[in-house]
């Protein structure tokens, strides 16, 4: 054997125990450890034993946690330590270091292991509900539930409109906790609640076919405005009031609630008849007196009127109306009594007739004597008729009389206006013990004017001042 030959062999010899020297030394040191370019669950635990991978991935699940994204741009987060989130080792690390095959080492740098499972981990329940309790999205203060969209009465414009329906924040909460639990199983790291449709929706939107036919029905009927005239009072129906006579069925049907429109008719009859109440009427001195009694004033149909308006409401109508009245006064001046009429002051004796508000005559005279049964009462009355001449007959007993007289004017019954040309004398205090049987004595050319110029229905106005209606 030569030289060069011997030293081959050496070196082959080194060659082959370092050799076998590395991968001895290869198979001592990856044992017990992860071979190189080896990963689990995307973790890179090349050289770690099993303890120190179990380490990695712990602390890996212990880095977790869960956004919550919620609407309005808001955001909650939930940790691991907060609902004691950990990772639970089941063997699975151990069994991936045992499955490695070391006498092959070194083929890891070369070939690279990844291994994956799913991860044990636990939480505590009791946590994560006291965590979910202490959320915003779960405080009632402020996690308001939806409103449905809804009619309401705008009064600026008359009308109903629909009120949009607002979303809230209020969670379904079966299926936020469906999901919550999902998403921490999954080990996800976001769970968009609007996403999800977590949220409660409300029942009604503004787009709801039946809510807006409801609307459109009922503005049919608050479209409306009738002004009711009374003189230089007016009284405006419009939806402002319509709308708290209104209710409706459940297909939606409009319906006038019993008795709103009579009602309503009384009210104005309440505030406007003048029939039988007290009025204040403006004297020719200038003072005021308070007159009641007899059968004159203005007095609603109510019933005429209700049905009318009845009518009138199917119509949307828009107008001035004078209501149907069973009894109509001369005027809404001066106490309903115009400027056309006969003032009586029983208490002067002296009385005034007035055409169009220009004075005809005046004139003193006798009225009933102050007694039970010849007072002349107060009131506003209207003429009956006329007659010339006339004979004035009673056939009451102890108080029969049969009287001519030439201007024959009755009111009040019985009672009436006309000359009395016996009397030598009229007005003062003769009426309260030498009076007339309850007419209005006056003197000839009196009565004569009083006639030529009175006609049936006109006004007659009685009245005594301060109380003095009295025997």
């Amino acid at each position: 054997m030569d030289k060069k030959k011997k030293w081959l062999k050496i070196t082959l010899g080194i060659m082959a125990l370092v050799i076998v020297g590395v991968y001895i030394g290869g198979i001592a040191a990856f044992h017990g450890k992860f071979l190189k370019n080896t990963d689990i669950n995307g973790m890179d635990v090349s050289d770690m034993t099993v303890e120190e991978a179990e380490k990695l991935i712990r602390e890996q699940v212990e880095d977790y946690q869960i956004t919550l994204k919620e609407r309005g741009n808001n955001s909650e987060t939930i940790t691991a330590e907060e609902i004691g989130y950990h990772y639970v080792s089941n063997g699975e690390i151990e069994n991936f270091q045992k499955s490695q095959p070391y006498a092959l080492w070194f083929v890891s740098y070369f070939r690279p292991a990844s291994y994956a499972f799913e991860t044990a981990v636990q939480y505590d329940e009791t946590l994560l509900k006291e965590k979910a309790d202490s959320l915003k999205c779960f405080d009632k203060a402020t996690a308001k539930a939806p409103e449905d969209a809804k009619m309401v009465f705008q009064e600026s414009e008359n009308k109903y409109v629909i009120k949009k329906e607002k979303q809230g924040a209020k969670l379904k909460q079966k299926k936020f906790w469906k999901l919550l639990t999902e998403t921490i199983s999954e080990r996800d790291g976001l769970l968009d609640l609007e996403k999800e449709s977590c949220y409660q929706t409300p029942k009604v939107t503004s787009d709801d076919k039946d809510l807006n036919q409801l609307v459109e029905n009922l503005n049919h009927y608050v479209d409306i405005e009738i002004t009711y005239c009374f003189g230089n009072q007016k009284e405006v129906l419009d939806g402002s009031v319509v709308k708290d006579w209104l209710t409706y069925d459940k297909k939606g049907k409009v319906l006038v609630k019993d008795g709103a429109i009579s009602d309503y008719i009384a009210s104005l009859a309440d505030k406007y008849d003048t029939y039988d109440k007290p009025r204040k009427f403006k004297t020719s001195d200038g003072t005021y007196v308070t007159v009641e009694g007899g059968s004159y004033g203005w007095k609603i149909d109510q019933t005429a009127e209700a049905e009318e308006l009845t009518k009138l409401m199917e119509e949307e109508p828009h107008m001035e109306r004078t209501p149907i009245f069973a009894q109509e006064a001369d005027s809404w001046e001066n106490g309903d009594m115009g400027d056309t009429y006969v003032e009586v002051d029983l208490t002067k004796q002296h009385l005034w007739m007035y055409k169009e508000g220009k004075l005809i005559v005046e004139s003193d005279f006798v009225s009933g004597t102050m007694t039970p049964a010849r007072v002349t009462p107060p009131g506003i009355f209207r003429l009956y008729y006329k007659k010339s001449p006339a004979v004035l007959r009673s056939t009451k007993p102890g108080d029969s009389y049969e009287t001519p007289v030439s201007f024959w004017m009755p009111f009040n019954g019985g009672i009436g206006f006309h000359d009395a040309t016996w009397r030598g004398s009229f007005g003062g205090q003769i009426f309260w013990n030498s009076g007339s049987h309850g007419c209005i004595n006056l003197p000839y050319s009196a009565a004569q004017t009083i006639y030529q110029n009175i006609e049936k229905d006109y006004l007659v106005i009685c009245f005594y001042r301060n109380g003095e209606y009295k025997y």
